[in-house]
C-alpha cells in the first residue's frame, strides 16, 4: 500500500508484444498494472480509488477505455517485460531501454513520522525515533535508506505492519507512525469513525528524507502522448478537481500525490513548493 516502499517497483522497459497499427493511432483499450491496494489510492474493491479514478478519466477523454491489472508489487516488472499490461504507473526516472516514458513525474509519496503533538510535539531526526513505539508499513528498513534502517535495526519496540494501524496512536499502544499522511488519514477513519479533527492533535515530522517522484512509463508513443493529452484536459475542464474533492470530503485526501501534476499544470496553487519540488525531478513549474 506504500508507494516509497512496497506499492511499486520501477519498471522494466520491455519489447511491445503487438504495436499498434499506425503510431499516430491509439489502442481502443491500454492495460495498465496498479498494486494490489494502496488507500485511498487505490480502494481494495480494485474498481475506485484516487489514482484509479484519475487514469480512467484521462483516458476516457481521449475515448480509450482501461483495464486494470492488480499485482503485487514484487511481480510487477516481470510481467512488465512480458507484455502482460501497456503501462506502469511507478518508474523511475532513470534511462532504461525500450517504452516510452511520462516527459513529467504523475504521482508523489513522501512518508513522514506522525505523532500525537501533545506527546511528541517535535523530532530533530530518524535517530530520535529510537526512543519510542514506532510503527511502519510492511517492509520500511528495506526503502526509507540506510539512516532509518540503522536506527530500526535493533529496537525493541518497533515493528512493521501490512494494514496501517493509525488507530493504534490515539490509543496510546504505540507513539510514532511511520506512513504517507493520506494514507494514514484513510485508515485512522476506518478504524475510529468518530474521531473528527484529528489533524489538529496530530505532528507531522518530516525526518525521513525527501519524498519519491514517479513516472509513468508506456509501452508505444502513441499511448504516452494520449494519456498526457489527457491529463491535460482533465485539469483545462476540472475534472481533476472534481475527483480530488470527491476524495478530500470521504477521506480528508490532500493534493500532495498529484502535487507533481498541479505543478506542471497549475503552479500558481502552490508556487514555493513547486520551485522546491521541481528540484527534486530536475523540472521547471
Amino acid at each position: 500500500m506504500w508507494l516509497t516502499a512496497v506499492v511499486f517497483t520501477a519498471a522494466a522497459a520491455a519489447t511491445p508484444v503487438a504495436e499498434l497499427a499506425s503510431v499516430s493511432a491509439s489502442p481502443a483499450t491500454v492495460k495498465i498494472g496498479l498494486q494490489s491496494v494502496i488507500a485511498p489510492f487505490v480502494l481494495s474493491d480494485h474498481a475506485s480509488g484516487l489514482y484509479a479514478d484519475v487514469l480512467r478519466a484521462a483516458f476516457a477523454s481521449q475515448q480509450i477505455t482501461v483495464e486494470f491489472l492488480y499485482l503485487p508489487n514484487v511481480r510487477f516488472e516481470e510481467q512488465f517485460r512480458q507484455g502482460v499490461f501497456d503501462i506502469t504507473t511507478a518508474s523511475s526516472s532513470q534511462p532504461v531501454l525500450g517504452g516510452y516514458l511520462s516527459r513529467w513525474p504523475v504521482s508523489y509519496f513522501h512518508n513522514m513520522a506522525i505523532t500525537l503533538r501533545s506527546r511528541i510535539p517535535a523530532l530533530s531526526n530518524v535517530e530520535d525515533l529510537k526512543k519510542y513505539r514506532v510503527i511502519a508499513f510492511r517492509n520500511a528498513q528495506k526503502v526509507l535508506g540506510p539512516a532509518y534502517a540503522a536506527a530500526m535495526a535493533d529496537h525493541p519496540n518497533y515493528r512493521e505492519a501490512v494494514t496501517m494501524p493509525s488507530g493504534t496512536l490515539f490509543l496510546d499502544r504505540t507513539d510514532v507512525i511511520i506512513s504517507q499522511p493520506d494514507v494514514f488519514r484513510y485508515y485512522l477513519k476506518l478504524q475510529l469513525p468518530q474521531k473528527r479533527n484529528a489533524d489538529a492533535e496530530l505532528a507531522f515530522h518530516d525526518v525521513l528524507g525527501p519524498g519519491r517522484f514517479y513516472w509513468m512509463r508506456f509501452r508505444t508513443e502513441a499511448q504516452r502522448d494520449a494519456f498526457e493529452r489527457g491529463i491535460a484536459q482533465l485539469y483545462a475542464t476540472g475534472e481533476i478537481d472534481r475527483i480530488l474533492e470527491r476524495y478530500q470530503r470521504d477521506y480528508h485526501v490532500t493534493r500532495d500525490f498529484f502535487i507533481a501534476l498541479d505543478c506542471r499544470f497549475r503552479p500558481e496553487l502552490s508556487p514555493q513548493k513547486c520551485k522546491k519540488l521541481s528540484k527534486g525531478w530536475g523540472g521547471t513549474p
